[in-house]
């Protein structure tokens, strides 16, 4: 998806709809070439008009399909072209999803599991080749040494691990296999694959969508929609008999949880089953993002149950994540600190990208300064919950290697560890918060080769 993402529209940072519309007309000059018209960013929070996009402005820009993700990938706005393709009308019906309609016709936007319904055609092999290896010179150049890829299908693990043996790929993957009936089924049967460069033990799934969509499920309803809870992208039986199987199994567990209800829910039904008899000893099972987390269910974390957070959702969400929880859930969100103490002092920290931008000096300025790039606020936000320089860099080193149970040979620099580090020619100790995101390394190596 980050390949992809930088040969698509750009829709990060956009002011106005309006702009992302001009946005798209120009690429469709400039790319006849595309059969699907695809983009990627835009964030109605960020607009003076908060209203859901529509498809009217995109029906007439070109007769292709038209796929614009959000920011969070939890809602796409589709022209009236790709709905008919898919054959999505006023009348589809799908668990864990909405079809947002006006005057009972579907207005483009498609949020969370009503993605599922588009019938676009996918990238070819060669396309994910090549986003793929656009990806890792990115990341090379920012300073990354290895990646947890949250959410795979078979195929494309498969594919990642022909390009990593034939050597055409050379950034070290933890893979975590999207999760589907059919996934567990063959992964189980097959069992994990581990390489120098490939490591697939694990499952994604998803409880829940995202704040900003307002699909996170709270626990008592949406400050700004005060009959909405948000929307659960699973139900409990499903996910209940996946963490049963998957302890017995010995594989590691890793759920999407962004709301107090679905963090509460995720949490429980793991402390079940890593306690039941037949459960397979330390299996680190992750709550991927873990945002808003009651207190009497933070304190549940560790024994097996480990927050995996990135601290950039923290400032890219806060100018509106008062309004969709109101003053007494805003404490207990992105409360990394908190959550890192009850982990027993080692959290896990990403980015999230695409959603997120893929810099590591992004990560530090938010996870510290609890600051956006642009500064604001000066007194950082919710300072309680900053972590320090040192842990920040270990979160996203030593206790990522842990996460992935690879502490054994990488996550530090010492004796028998893979040579993966980068070098900088400043001290980040010595960086003021507002100069990080200007800050880049001067040499990356990887598996002991020199990348830059």
């Amino acid at each position: 998806a980050l390949g992809q993402a930088l040969e698509t529209v750009d829709l990060v940072g956009t002011h106005s709809w309006a702009e992302c519309v001009d946005r798209v007309r120009q690429y469709v000059a400039d790319h006849p070439e595309v059969a699907v018209v695809r983009g990627r960013g835009w964030d109605q929070n960020d607009w003076a008009d908060k209203a859901w996009p529509t498809s009217h402005a995109l029906d007439g820009l070109t007769d292709k399909p038209i796929v614009l993700s959000r920011i969070d990938g939890h809602a796409v706005v589709c022209n009236q072209i790709a709905l008919t393709q898919s054959g999505i009308t006023a009348a589809n019906r799908i668990d864990g999803g909405e079809i947002l309609l006006a005057a009972g016709k579907p207005t483009g936007i498609l949020v969370d599991n009503a993605e599922t319904l588009l019938r676009i055609a996918e990238p070819s092999r060669e396309e994910k080749i090549r986003y793929l290896l656009a990806a890792e010179r990115w990341c090379v150049e920012l300073g990354l040494t290895g990646v947890h890829d949250a959410g795979l299908p078979t195929g494309d693990i498969m594919l990642i691990d022909s390009l990593q043996r034939a050597g055409a790929l050379r950034m070290p993957l933890y893979v975590m296999v999207a999760e589907s009936p059919e996934a567990l089924d063959h992964w189980l049967d097959r069992g994990p694959l581990e390489t120098d460069w490939l490591s697939v033990r694990s499952f994604k799934f998803y409880s829940d969508g995202a704040l900003g969509s307002r699909g996170a499920l709270l626990r008592a309803p949406y400050h700004d929609r005060h009959d909405h809870f948000g929307l659960a992208l699973r139900n409990t039986k499903y996910l209940k008999a996946a963490t049963d199987r998957l302890a017995k199994a010995g594989w590691q567990m890793n759920t999407h949880a962004i709301g107090d209800s679905a963090n509460h829910l995720i949490i429980n039904l793991y402390r079940e089953a890593l306690s039941a008899p037949a459960a397979k000893k330390d299996l680190r099972w992750r709550v991927e993002h873990a945002q808003v987390v009651s207190p009497e269910d933070q304190i549940l974390f560790g024994k097996g149950v480990v927050p995996s957070v990135q601290p950039t959702h923290a400032t890219s969400d806060m100018d509106w994540a008062p309004d969709r929880l109101g003053p007494d859930r805003m404490p207990h969100a992105y409360a990394y600190r908190a959550l890192r103490e009850a982990n027993g002092g080692w959290i896990p920290l990403g980015t999230d990208f695409p959603i997120e931008h893929p810099n590591p000096m992004y990560t530090i300025l938010a996870s510290t300064a609890r600051r956006a790039l642009d500064g604001h606020p000066a007194e950082g936000f919710q300072t309680e919950n900053a972590l320090t320089l040192a842990q920040t860099l270990k979160g996203m080193t030593a206790d990522a290697a842990r996460a992935a149970f690879q502490e054994s040979d990488r996550g530090e620099i010492r004796i028998g560890n893979w040579a993966d580090f980068t070098i900088f020619e400043v001290n980040l100790n010595e960086v003021t918060p507002m100069a990080l995101p200007q800050t880049s390394p001067t040499q990356v190596w990887i598996h002991g080769a020199r990348r830059k």
